[in-house]
C-alpha cells in the first residue's frame, strides 16, 4: 500500500503544476459559484465543486503539458503559439463538457472564465518555461 501511494504521488508531481492547479481551482471555482449563484446556493456549490475539483486534476495535467509544448520545437515562438492554443483547447472542451453534465444552471457561462483566461495563463506559463530551459525535442 506504501509504494503504491508513492508510485501515485511521483505521477502526479510530475504530470500536475500545482501551483496552477491550486490556483485555477480556487479562482474559478469561485466564478463559477457567483455565475451560478442565483439558481440557489445549493446549485452554485455543485458547479463550483465540479470546476474546482475539474480544475485542479485537469487543467493541472494540461498546465504541465503546456510548459512540454513550449519547449518541444526549436521555433520557440511557433512552440509557445501551439502550446497557448493546444491547451486553450482542450481546457475549453474539457470544462465545457464538465459543466454539461447534470449539476450546472448554466454551463455556457460557466465556461466562460475559462475561455477568457486560459490564453493568458498558458502563455505566462510557457514563457516562463521557456525562459528556464532552451527549446530541445523530446525525442532528440
Amino acid at each position: 500500500m506504501r509504494h503504491t501511494v508513492k508510485t501515485i504521488k511521483a505521477v502526479m508531481d510530475r504530470h500536475i503544476n500545482y501551483e496552477m492547479a491550486v490556483a485555477g481551482a480556487v479562482f474559478l471555482g469561485g466564478a463559477v459559484f457567483a455565475i451560478n449563484y442565483s439558481h440557489g446556493i445549493g446549485m452554485a456549490l455543485v458547479a463550483a465543486a465540479k470546476q474546482a475539483a475539474y480544475t485542479f486534476f485537469a487543467a493541472g495535467f494540461i498546465t504541465r503539458n503546456s510548459e512540454h509544448l513550449a519547449v518541444m520545437l526549436d521555433n520557440r515562438a511557433l512552440s509557445l503559439l501551439m502550446s497557448v492554443m493546444v491547451s486553450t483547447l482542450i481546457a475549453v472542451g474539457l470544462t465545457y463538457l464538465v459543466h454539461s453534465v447534470k449539476g450546472t444552471p448554466e454551463p455556457l457561462r460557466s465556461t466562460l472564465p475559462t475561455l477568457v483566461t486560459s490564453p493568458l495563463a498558458f502563455l505566462i506559463v510557457g514563457v516562463r518555461r521557456q525562459r528556464r530551459q532552451p527549446a530541445t525535442a523530446p525525442w532528440r
